[in-house]
């Protein structure tokens, strides 16, 4: 039987043979097929070749998806450790995109055992706080920025210790507390974090001293600032109308005789503090401070309607106007004391229990689904996804 023989490759078919990779598309072309993804799914992108890892960071690519109406709304989850003490890297982080999708993030770790502190998000961007007690009373905290989505991370300088105001009127100092604020400049185009301490002594004198952290192209400043009037209660990254907001204590009110809270507002661009106009209901100190719908929201339960309680939240429709707050949803008693994450494109709302749950209700059905549950304990907090970096 004759061998067949093997024909020489001519180079017509010797072109047709060449093979054709990434690296060989133009830049225009790789960024038009990127930009086709969805922003999570970028540090899946980012493995496929070297060529994509480096346009993952591209300046067009970062612009493109930051704009919102491309970028929807996200969460990010904490799951709370059962053990007491434990290290902030044992406390699980998540990212759950507009697809439901949950994806496990990986934390940025420190030397030392510090504990894990409020969880913030504005404009991309995580602001992780730890604290650990280094004084009987104080507490040293550090903060870090950090994108879950590209695991960039950038550790802030240490603030070091409260001033302690040490005199024979005042007494030991006997408590002190500190409260953070996270916001993005958009006429400055920096971030700033905002912290108010507040030292109690055995007089009864409280003192409030207060700072920002600037963080923008020239790296971090940090600077002192005019204390304000009163303390939050909780730290806050509500950023509406180019201001940081916390809901506050009423500096008149007793433990026998309670004011509703206020409104304290954080201008960050003027860094000054001011007090916003409230709705016409009691404001008290389970209600919640947030953003749905690009306005400022109050949510708590305002009291009894027939006989059950209910769930109200109130939306400042024009920002800094009085007038237009507006009971905008009501929720009943059947749903348990829900508090809203963020509002979605088709109008339903998606809430944390505070417990082990996020749901979504429908305001036109009256009803919820379950949006993610957990067997342990979790934190929620609503995040943009997006390829903003940490180092700026």
């Amino acid at each position: 039987m004759a061998r067949r023989r093997k024909g020489k490759t001519t180079g017509k078919q010797k072109q047709q043979c060449v093979k054709t990779s990434m690296k060989d598309l133009p830049v225009d072309v790789s960024l038009n097929i990127l930009q086709r993804l969805p922003v999570t799914s970028f540090s899946s992108a980012k493995l496929v070749c070297k060529d994509f890892y480096r346009l993952a960071s591209h300046p067009e690519l970062v612009l493109h998806y930051h704009h919102p109406h491309k970028n929807p709304y996200g969460l990010i989850i904490r799951i709370l450790s059962s053990y007491i003490n434990e290290p902030f890297y044992t406390n699980q982080l998540y990212l759950v995109d507009s697809r439901r999708c949950l994806t496990q993030v990986i934390q940025p770790r420190m030397k030392k055992k510090y504990n894990p502190g409020p969880m913030l998000s504005c404009n991309g961007l995580l602001c992780l706080l730890f604290y650990k007690h280094k004084h009987p009373r104080l507490d040293c905290y550090r903060a870090c920025l950090f994108n879950p989505l590209t695991g960039e991370h950038d550790f802030l300088p240490d603030p070091g210790l409260p001033r302690v105001r040490e005199s024979s009127h005042n007494g030991t100092m006997v408590s002190s507390n500190q409260f953070f604020g996270f916001g993005f400049d958009v006429r400055t185009e920096e971030y700033k974090l905002v912290r108010i301490v507040k030292l109690s002594y055995e007089s009864g004198r409280t003192y409030l001293q207060a700072e920002v952290f600037t963080l923008g192209r020239s790296g971090c400043q940090i600077s002192e600032i005019d204390t304000p009037f009163v303390c939050p209660d909780q730290s806050s990254d509500v950023v509406v109308g180019g201001a940081i907001h916390w809901l506050c204590e009423d500096e008149n009110s007793t433990w026998f005789d309670p004011k509703p809270r206020i409104i304290l507002s954080f201008d960050l661009f003027e860094e000054k503090f001011h007090q916003m106009a409230t709705p016409d209901c009691e404001i008290s100190e389970f209600c919640k401070i947030s953003v749905l719908g690009g306005c400022l929201a109050i949510t708590g339960d305002f009291g009894v309607h027939q006989g059950r309680h209910e769930v109200q939240i109130w939306l400042l429709k024009e920002y800094g106007v009085k007038e237009s707050w507006t009971k905008e949803f009501v929720i009943g008693e059947r749903f348990g004391r829900l508090y809203p994450l963020f509002l979605s494109n088709s109008g339903n709302i998606v809430m944390s229990d505070e417990s082990k749950a996020v749901c979504c209700y429908d305001p036109k059905k009256v009803c919820c689904e379950g949006y993610a549950n957990f067997d342990q304990t979790i934190v929620a907090i609503c995040h943009v996804p997006s390829l903003v970096s940490p180092f700026l």
